[in-house]
């Protein structure tokens, strides 16, 4: 047998992949009196699919409290089944994990689940952004008020936005202090996910900053963001509080204005 085949056949039955049951591991593995072939295939086999749950857990500690340890574990092995990695690297490995739980209905399972695990890969992800100088907080008082309308805001890498089918601020609340969890919520949320120096941080957005952030996003220039605020009394305010804010945290680049 040569060595490629050799290592096709082992990798197929280390990750127990489908079919691999009908592979004879004797044929390539030797064995001894103590441990046959089979059986010193499935030491590796599950040291492939712990270290794989255990990368999981690094990425979603939060949702592995929530299951808990042998729901958590079951789950893992689900959708690893699903979804076997297909990068080098494991700090790939829970991408679609969040889609994954959207259908998922095992033991522990709840509607909140998915947007729990998009929450935590947000924060993942940012975290290795690449590191980009922040505008400082006090540039947009430097500009003049003929400039503002015109002026286009670019991001940091390191700035996610997702729109969630449930509020996590409780559920997040309750995980953090080891408290039991209450009932999904009902209601929907818009989350900013930002690094501010070696720091993750989350929150949440009320929907004409959502609105107004996916315009600025976009490369609109701030007269048109502005508009999302159109509807409060106070629309002048609210939308000079929110864009000092994305200076305040760091969430606009240093070369911002154009």
């Amino acid at each position: 047998m040569k060595l490629a085949e050799m290592q096709r056949l082992f990798y197929q039955l280390a990750s127990r992949a489908p079919g691999s049951e009908a592979i004879e591991p004797a044929a390539f593995l030797a064995g001894s009196p103590s441990l046959d072939a089979r059986s010193r295939i499935r030491i590796y086999a599950d040291m492939f699919i712990w270290r794989q749950v255990d990368a999981l857990r690094d990425d979603f500690p939060k949702l592995a409290l929530l299951l808990g340890d042998g729901p958590f574990y079951a789950m893992a092995e689900d959708y690893l089944r699903a979804h076997p990695s297909q990068h080098a690297s494991l700090s790939e490995l829970g991408r679609a994990l969040p889609a994954f739980l959207r259908t998922w209905s095992g033991e522990g399972g709840r509607t909140d689940l998915a947007d729990l695990a998009a929450l935590e890969w947000a924060r993942a992800k940012v975290f290795e952004e690449a590191n980009v100088e922040a505008a400082p907080s006090e540039q947009l008082r430097g500009f003049g008020r003929e400039e503002l309308p015109q002026l286009r805001l670019r991001f940091v890498p390191a700035l996610r936005v997702l729109r969630l089918e449930h509020e996590l601020g409780a559920l997040w609340q309750a995980l953090e202090q080891a408290a039991p969890a209450g009932s999904p919520s009902p209601r929907g949320e818009s989350i900013a996910v930002w690094r501010k120096g070696f720091e993750v941080l989350h929150a949440p957005l009320e929907a004409d900053e959502a609105q107004a952030l996916a315009l600025a996003r976009s490369g609109e220039p701030l007269g048109v963001v502005c508009e999302a605020f159109a509807l409060r009394s106070d629309a002048v305010e609210a939308a000079f509080r929110a864009i000092s804010s994305w200076f305040a945290e760091g969430w606009i680049r240093a070369e911002e204005a154009r």
